[in-house]
């Protein structure tokens, strides 16, 4: 999608913020002892009270509004009454917020914000301490590479050079995409060089994130068809934030408050 009416922008930012805001408050919910299914009921609530609708629920018949992914599972995880965070894990939280507006006869238009970042369940090791870092820098170099012109190699370089320094299994399944009406719409942005020229442009909207693994590259999705885990059960961690493009710098539609890209 690429937004050129001011309005269309506007509300593009109220999706991104709703999803910044909501995402920033459930991950205060993360501790020992806290269900996936409380951090995801409170998400819900939030977007809903804003007059908006969670993007995932629903999508493609997924359960949730949040998908809550942790340890070795690296997206798509389902919220569960039974599932209890422990100290010591790490949590990874993929979420969407849309707003809604009506067109003409039937029509309807959706803006949606896309985020995710992965936080420490309680005391982590270093180890652990330090994937968490260098996956959110490898989407803030992303970030920063982001300008008209660039490609999207310049991306998922970006996010690959950060990787292959760490020696990270680097998710190569999963990856970023253009977002719009449909939600996941094209280009679909690697995390790694695939030779791609495409160029950004002025008023694309896109969602980048990368996701790391302490083991290998390779996931496969568990018998509920969702959940998305490493093969080798070693922990991976999962950044995301939608972009608008502009002449400049790109524009954090769903940056959290207190963040700073650095």
């Amino acid at each position: 999608m690429i937004l050129t009416k001011d309005e269309d922008i506007e509300l593009i930012r109220q999706a991104g913020k709703l999803a910044g805001a909501t995402l920033y408050a459930i991950s205060k919910l993360v501790a020992p002892g806290v269900t996936t299914w409380e951090i995801d009921e409170h998400a819900e609530k939030l977007i809903r009270d804003a007059g908006a609708i969670p993007t995932f629920k629903g999508y493609r018949g997924f359960p949730n509004t949040v998908c809550i992914s942790v340890n070795e599972e690296v997206v798509h995880g389902i919220p569960n009454k039974k599932k209890v965070l422990k100290e010591g894990d790490i949590c990874s939280m993929d979420i969407g917020a849309t707003i809604r507006r009506q067109l003409d006869g039937n029509k309807k238009f959706d803006f949606i914000g896309d985020t995710a970042l992965t936080v420490p369940v309680g005391k982590i090791t270093p180890r652990l301490e330090k994937l968490l870092h260098d996956t959110r820098q490898s989407l803030y170099d992303a970030i920063k590479a982001c300008r008209p012109g660039a490609t999207l190699d310049d991306l998922g370089g970006a996010i690959e050079d950060i990787a292959i320094a760490n020696s990270y299994g680097l998710v190569r399944d999963y990856g970023g995409h253009g977002i719009g009406p449909d939600y996941h719409e094209d280009p679909f942005i690697f995390n790694y060089r695939t030779g791609s020229r495409v160029k950004l442009k002025p008023g694309m909207v896109i969602a980048v994130e990368p996701m790391f693994n302490l083991g290998g590259d390779r996931v496969k999705t568990k018998t509920d068809r969702w959940t998305v885990v490493t093969q080798d059960y070693k922990p991976s961690a999962h950044f995301e934030h939608s972009l608008l493009i502009t002449e400049g710098e790109p524009e954090v539609l769903t940056l959290r408050p207190e963040e700073v890209i650095g």
